[in-house]
């Protein structure tokens, strides 16, 4: 398994619109937002870029890196989300899948965190895609197999979100 998957990942805030900005810290600590929030893989080409609002540019990177220096699960997870980012919704929904059937064939340790990872950025990609409930199940799979915080303020912003449109409470 990649280094970079192991050593952890950086989380990021992704906004649901065509401008999303990222906010963490200098850390790479997920700063709290009411946004749904989507993770970045670290020591991929194009990271820094991506998390410092700079989408083009570390796509471009992450694009560009060799396939011996990046493996395919950890750049897709990066281009899932740049391209949700970027609002490129065909792109986006190529590298999220394409990061989800990675993730699916990962055997080494943490391969269930590795999991959560691209069902929860293929979730906010289905949200911008307005599938809500493919939103909804890739939530669950990601809150299901890892206990993190970010996988569960998606999940129960989402859920939010459903129950007020189902009760008229707009």
């Amino acid at each position: 398994m990649n280094k970079n998957i192991i050593t952890g990942l950086i989380s990021a805030t992704l906004l649901l619109t065509a401008s999303a900005s990222v906010m963490a810290d200098n850390q790479g600590q997920q700063i709290s937002s009411n946004a749904y929030k989507m993770v970045l893989v670290e020591d991929v080409p194009g990271v820094d870029a991506l998390q410092t609002g700079h989408v083009e540019e570390g796509l471009n990177a992450t694009l560009a890196a060799s396939k011996y220096t990046v493996d395919d699960y950890s750049r897709n997870v990066n281009l899932c989300a740049g391209y949700v980012q970027m609002s490129d919704m065909e792109k986006a929904q190529k590298a999220c899948s394409a990061a989800v059937k990675s993730a699916r064939s990962l055997v080494a340790v943490p391969s269930m965190s590795v999991r959560a990872y691209a069902y929860n950025n293929r979730g906010v990609m289905k949200l911008m895609n307005h599938d809500n409930l493919g939103a909804l199940a890739d939530f669950k799979r990601a809150a299901k197999v890892d206990n993190s915080s970010i996988y569960k303020h998606n999940l129960k912003r989402l859920e939010a979100a459903l129950n007020t449109a189902q009760t008229g409470t707009l």
